[in-house]
This record gives C-alpha cells, structure tokens and sequence, in this order.
C-alpha cells in the first residue's frame, strides 16, 4: 500500500512538473509576442522611411518574426533566430540584443567611448605610410588618426596607404581620416530622415541642400536628434592640417561597412586618391537604440545616405577604381607605388591569388608578431612567412640575446597560433604543437647569443599545426 502512494505521488509531481514547464513555455512565448509587437511598433514610429515597411519583403520577414516568438525556446534563442532573418533582410542596421545600458543613456555612453590602440595603426614600407584603421567608433580612435597624420607629415613620406578592409563602420574618426588628405571642402553627401520622405517621393538633390548649414560635431548624442529633427542634413568635409598631398591608395573590402563607405565616397572624389579591393558592402544607414519590454533593445535605422557622387550607397556599396580580390589589395598598392604599371602589376596579382588559392587560410599571410617588433607595430622588423607549399611556412629572423614572447597570425589577427596551456617555453631543434585559438597564451623562447634562426610552420592540418626552430 506504501509503494502504491509513493507512486501516486510521484506521478503527480511529474504532472505538476511538466503542467509548470508547460505554462512557463507559454508565458515565455507570451513575453516574446509582446516583444514582436513592440518591434513592429517602434519600426512603424522610426523607421526612416514608411514606404519600405509595406514591401512585400518586409511584411513577410515581420511575419517570420512573430512566428518565431511563438516558437522560441528562451530568450537568446530568440534573438540569436531574429538576427539571422535580418542578415538577408531588406535594409541594413537592424539588430536585437540584450539590453545592458539604457537606450536614453547609449549616445553618452558612445560619445565617451575608448576602444583601445588596436584600432589605429601606423606602419612604414620605406617611404610609404600604412594607416589601418579597423573601426570609426571611438573618442580615441579619432584622437589617434590626428596623431597618425602628424606622424605622417614629421617623416619623408612619398605615398600613403589607408586600410578600411576590416572597418566595419562606426562614429565620426571618418572626418579626420578624409579631412588631411582634401585640398578643398566637399560636400560628400546628405542624410535622410523620415520628415523627408513624409512629404516627398524623389530622391534629395545636391540644390535641395545649398541653403542648409552643414552639420558639425563629434557627438551621436546630437547627431541622432538632429539627424531625425530635419528632413535632410548636409554632409560636407573640410581640409585639416597637416594636408597630405601625395598618392592615397584606399584599400576596402566587402566587410568595409556603414561610416566606413562614407569616408571612401568622399575619399574617392580626390584626384590623388585610389581605391583598390572590393566593392564595399552596401550597409549604409545611421541606427539608433530602442528599449524593448522584458530586457531587449533594438538597433534601427533612423536615416539613410545620398551621396553627392554617386546616390544611395545602402544596398548597392562604393566600388573600388581597380577591383581586385581584397587579399591583394595591399601588394596591389605597393606595386604601383614601386612604379610598375597597372597591367603588369594587376597580372602578378592575379598569378599571385592563383597560388593563394591552393594555399591555406586562402592565402592570407602569416606574420611573427612578438615583443622583438612591438607585436608588429615595427613594420620593417615583422617577419613574414613565406609559404613553401604542402602546408609549410618559413621565417628567418636573427635575435639578440634575451627571453622573447611571440605568436603566429595574420595581419587582421583573426585567428592567432601560440602556446598550449601545458606548455609555453620553445626549445630551439624540438618540435612544439601550436594551439589555434583566439587570444592563445604567448610562446616564449630563450636566446644565449646573437644568432639567426629559421622559423618553420607546419599547417598541413590548420587546427594541428607545430612549430621548428633551427639556428643557421
């Protein structure tokens, strides 16, 4: 008679159970309906232009989103699917996440960003200048381009390479970045709100911003109410000193993004500038934060982009003058600052990518960055390894004597090879096995004497590689 009660009563905990998962489930299907709702709510208030939100592409994605509230199974289930829909969605800048700064608060948050020195670099090839600069976002970012020109004009610099291939847009580091290379002010191009397209169905044209003043600033905060207060507003850039009056080759890709097209537009309207890579990726719109209910925040876009130049950029990018596979790109450009002629120099490019092709990471290049040059901010003393085929890269160095720290990785360091956790030090006629993870631990290595070594990578099978180290 005991058994039988224990497992009645067993049998109605699990019910109780399964009746509470059930109504949780429900209620978090609830929540997320609510959320759905509100998303097509503050769309209808903000979007920049009503017209896009009744094609039929839009209705649908707006059904598939509400479907998926009902389907979700938590809460970042559901965002991680909404964002997926959006990245074949029929306009750029729309984004949900978690909210984790208030949306009253994130312009003051962004306008007092610091993102960190990685997003400036300055290298030199012998006279050439290479300014990459990996985001737009960032007080200091934009406070490190002015330091990069004055840098620029303090040494012989015959030519200049910028590198907007990883740029995937931002804030306003964009206006110093044109402003010293332009020898006169341009307009580049005009933002366009809501209040525009409220009473107009053409495109905005150059005259219809001749009596505006051109917006200056380096505040979001301002940016967002004044861009969504006027139907247009006027984007038009100055020269800065120090001017920089050499060849500007500007290198893009289709990651080259937002703020980032912006800048290469107006970049491109100079006749000492050429751009070279891929047609940029056509994302050309200004977004803003929105609170959700139940802790989620949406990014929308609130205006678009017309360039002066060549018109709407969203959808459509800023091809480059010489389209070429963005991995060579920048031996592109250091080609024809050598002086050989563009067909030869696109000809070597081409035979170039051919064997890149067969190579592994699809030809991108691999650097040894270490504390011997400044973990590569000392251009000239990187060593580049140079692919043997069979997966076997080769570096020679030449070390003084000391302990040295150093790691394996592309330009972009989009994936890096450095130590395993079990083992760190690299003896010198010993195979070592690498770790490819992101921000692995660094390898170290012991030299007694000034001496040069061979560094040999073998990548035959990328996620196994190892590492050789000869003296010569």
């Amino acid at each position: 008679m005991k058994k039988l009660t224990f497992l009645v009563i067993f049998l109605m905990l699990i019910s109780c159970d399964f009746r509470s998962s059930g109504n949780k489930g429900k209620q978090l299907n609830k929540d997320l309906t609510t959320v759905a709702d509100s998303i097509s709510l503050l769309m209808s208030k903000y979007h920049y232009n009503p017209e896009e939100l009744i094609t039929d592409q839009y209705l649908e994605l707006e059904k598939e989103v509400k479907n998926l509230a009902l389907t979700a199974l938590g809460k970042q289930d559901f965002i991680d699917k909404y964002n997926a829909l959006w990245k074949d969605g029929p306009f750029s800048h729309v984004r949900l996440g978690i909210l984790e700064t208030p949306a009253e608060e994130m312009a003051a948050f962004i306008d007092s960003l610091q993102v960190g020195d990685h997003s400036v670099s300055l290298k030199w090839v012998e006279h050439t200048a290479v300014l990459t600069v990996t985001t737009m976002t960032g007080w200091d970012t934009k406070e490190n381009v002015f330091k990069a020109y004055r840098n620029i004009a303090e040494n012989k610099t015959n030519a200049l390479i910028i590198d907007l291939r990883n740029n995937t847009g931002g804030t306003f580091a964009g206006i110093p970045l044109v402003g010293h290379i332009l020898t006169d002010s341009i307009d580049a191009g005009i933002f366009v709100s809501r209040k525009w397209w409220e009473n107009n169905t053409r495109e905005p044209l150059i005259a219809d911003i001749q009596n505006l003043t051109p917006w200056h600033g380096w505040s979001i905060k301002s940016f967002w109410h004044d861009v969504q207060e006027e139907p247009l507003t006027r984007v038009r850039f100055s020269p800065m000193n120090p001017h920089f009056k050499g060849p500007v080759y500007v290198l893009t890709s289709n990651k080259s993004a937002s703020a980032t097209e912006f800048a290469v537009d107006a970049l491109a309207q100079e006749e000492n500038v050429t751009i070279i890579g891929e047609t940029t990726a056509g994302e050309m719109l200004s977004q803003k934060m929105y609170d959700l209910p139940y802790g989620f925040q949406l990014s929308l876009p609130i205006a678009e982009y017309y360039s002066t130049r060549i018109g709407r950029i969203e959808g459509k990018g800023v091809a480059p003058d010489i389209a070429v596979d963005q991995s060579m790109a920048m031996d592109l450009a250091l080609s024809l600052i050598n002086g050989e002629n563009l067909e030869d120099a696109l000809a070597s490019a081409e035979l170039e990518l051919d064997k890149k092709d067969e190579q592994p990471f699809n030809g991108e290049a691999l650097f040894l960055f270490g504390n011997m040059n400044d973990w590569g901010k000392n251009w000239n003393s990187t060593p580049r390894f140079e692919y043997k085929g069979e997966g076997i890269y080769e570096t020679r160095i030449r070390f003084n004597k000391g302990r040295y720290e150093f790691k394996i990785a592309p330009m972009n360091w989009d994936f890096d090879y450095g130590a395993n956790s079990d083992q760190e030090k690299v003896i010198i006629g010993q195979m070592i096995a690498l770790a490819r993870v992101p921000g692995s631990n660094n390898l170290r290595i012991d030299i007694e004497g000034e001496s040069e070594f061979t560094f040999s990578l073998d990548v035959s099978d990328e996620r196994a590689a190892t590492l050789f180290i000869s003296k010569n």
